[in-house]
């Protein structure tokens, strides 16, 4: 018997073997993501951990090309060939969702209710299609006014605009167009640009069912935040830059006083403070709308499962890992925000992100829909019709609440 012992003793420590007999062979997830040098070392940290605690499952990731990312994953699905997990655009998550690739996440991971109470609501909303949650939101971003400080300092103002109309009068009385000189400037005329005006001015694209755009693109409140902005373009207290009329970028014109105020995201602290060291990054929350109401618009990355996943119990476990405090911290330190509320105001996190996770707190969504792009295309051409005086903003709108129905119907 003895023998017996020490010789299954023997054949465990050559081949692996339990004293059970299952080979204790460790499983591999793979995770497809787009990151950048900074974020890929932080995640790299993040699987050391995650290894550690499960040390049957092995993470192996695979950086991506934006550009070659969302075609390569399409081609996957197509041929029956797909990685475990994936961090995604959030824009994709429905379009993905709706031809059947992704794993619907309220109905198969244990303790999902719990781990979207602990996040922003406009960040896990994007996960949302048909009635099921498709992801979780693995980090996030919004954006929220930039002021020049010293601009308004020399103006005789002790601070940024809280209100939308206090915005419009001090872009007014900063502008000087015959020395090139604006009070707000945006970089385009796509959705993202006017999305935070439009979002604090109680704008909406469609319903909340994602049924009709009639009455909510072309409504009272979303007329009314496009006009705004139209009528800071014709007063010429809003860049030309938009249109590609003339202009420095939204960047180079804040620091250099061409530009009193831009509104934009997490990015702009480490931009301007490599390439303008001595201005001084001022932040602060969209200004309020009528309804007394701050608001912005929600970017990011969503993590998901494919139905394809030999191993989805495992691919839980590390989708789940992700969204743990010490993963969104370790991430967070790299520059990549939170999704989680609870770490807000945490000392590990950069201090800047304070006031964008305050903002996150009440950011919505882009219309999480398989055809976003072509709305947002839609929409984009009415903003540019009203600018150059093609079209009231009113017809603008109508036209495309119009157009984004038909998309509704066709998704």
């Amino acid at each position: 018997m003895k023998r017996l012992i020490i010789f299954l003793i023997a054949i465990m420590l050559i081949t692996g073997m339990t004293l059970v007999g299952i080979a204790e062979e460790k499983v591999t997830v793979t995770y497809w993501h787009t990151m950048g040098d900074t974020e890929e070392a932080a995640l790299n940290k993040v699987i050391e951990m995650f290894e550690e605690q499960y040390a049957n499952i092995k993470i192996k990731p695979t950086r991506m090309a934006y550009d070659d990312f969302k075609p390569a994953l399409l081609i996957g699905i197509a041929g029956g060939v797909v990685p475990d997990t994936a961090r995604l655009d959030i824009i994709w998550v429905p379009e993905l969702a709706e031809i059947g690739a992704l794993v619907a996440l309220d109905e198969k991971m244990e303790g999902f209710d719990e781990i979207i109470a602990n996040t922003y609501p406009g960040p896990t909303s994007t996960n949302f299609w048909k009635g099921h949650y498709y992801g979780l939101p693995q980090n996030t971003c919004t954006q929220i006014l930039v002021w020049n400080k010293q601009m308004f300092e020399e103006a005789g103002l002790s601070g940024p605009p809280e209100t939308i109309d206090e915005f419009v009068e001090d872009a007014a009385m900063f502008s000087n167009p015959d020395e090139e000189i604006y009070g707000y400037a945006m970089g385009g005329t796509y959705f993202w640009a006017p999305a935070s005006i439009f979002y604090a001015m109680g704008g909406e694209v469609t319903d909340s069912g994602i049924t009709t755009a009639t009455g909510y693109i072309n409504g009272e409140k979303s007329v009314a935040a496009y006009q705004a902005l139209v009528d800071m373009y014709r007063d010429e207290s809003l860049s030309p830059l938009l249109l590609g009329g003339g202009g420095i970028g939204v960047f180079e014109g804040l620091a250099t006083g061409k530009y009193a105020m831009i509104i934009e995201g997490p990015w702009a602290q480490p931009i301007l403070n490599s390439d303008y060291p001595d201005f001084e990054v001022n932040f602060a929350l969209v200004p309020r709308g009528p309804d007394v109401t701050t608001s912005s618009v929600v970017g990011g990355e969503n993590v998901v499962i494919f139905e394809g996943s030999q191993n989805k119990d495992e691919a839980m476990l590390w989708a789940k890992f992700l969204l743990s405090e010490e993963s969104q911290l370790t991430m967070g330190e790299a520059g990549t925000m939170p999704t989680l509320s609870t770490v807000q105001g945490n000392e590990r996190l950069p201090e800047y992100y304070d006031v964008f996770m305050e903002q996150l707190k009440t950011a919505k969504a882009r219309v999480p829909h398989p055809k976003w792009a072509e709305m947002d295309n839609a929409i984009n051409n009415a903003y540019q019709y009203m600018l150059r005086d093609e079209k009231t903003v009113q017809q603008a709108l109508d036209d495309a609440a119009e157009e984004i129905n038909r998309l509704i119907i066709e998704g």
